[in-house]
């Protein structure tokens, strides 16, 4: 029955997959746009800051809109993230392996491929944050993991 279940899950993560490569070259809106788009996500909003896109969005008025995947653009400073909710799939047994989620895949592509920079605190969360030769975008990516969200963010260094 888990394996069924696994089996049921597993297409829904790989149709949405970000790569370390799209991650890397996204340098403004319009290529955010077109990572998202060509991934499959969907237009959710256009705050005054910020443009969000997700996957299989469920719309609640009530309760706010969810995703297991958002990508967001912060329209003033360029900075762009992918959230990952995470939920609990311990359920699934020892069959579900967790490294094969985009979130671990990516991390860990930056982990090899990019040189560490510094831990960045931003909005109250310290990020890990490498510099990638590969990057078309200015600044740093970073990456942590807090309340149940899994975190690629694109960082522009404050000057002190």
């Amino acid at each position: 029955m888990k394996k069924l279940l696994l089996l049921l899950i597993i297409p829904t993560l790989s149709y949405s997959q970000i790569t370390f490569n799209d991650v890397m070259s996204i340098n403004s809106l319009n290529t955010f746009k077109r990572v998202v788009i060509e991934n499959g996500f969907e237009f959710d909003n256009d705050l005054e800051d910020i443009i969000w896109y997700g996957i299989d969005i469920k719309k609640d008025s009530v309760d706010g809109n969810t995703s297991s995947l958002w990508g967001g653009y912060y329209k003033g400073n360029g900075e762009f993230k992918f959230q990952f909710v995470v939920k609990d799939l311990s359920w699934l047994g020892d069959d579900y392996d967790t490294s094969k989620h985009p979130y671990n895949l990516i991390t860990e592509k930056i982990k090899k491929n990019c040189k560490f920079y510094d831990i960045i605190k931003h909005n109250g969360y310290d990020y890990s944050c490498y510099s990638c030769s590969e990057s078309t975008y200015k600044g740093k990516i970073g990456f942590t993991k807090y309340d149940g969200r899994s975190v690629i963010r694109h960082i522009i260094p404050k000057k002190e």
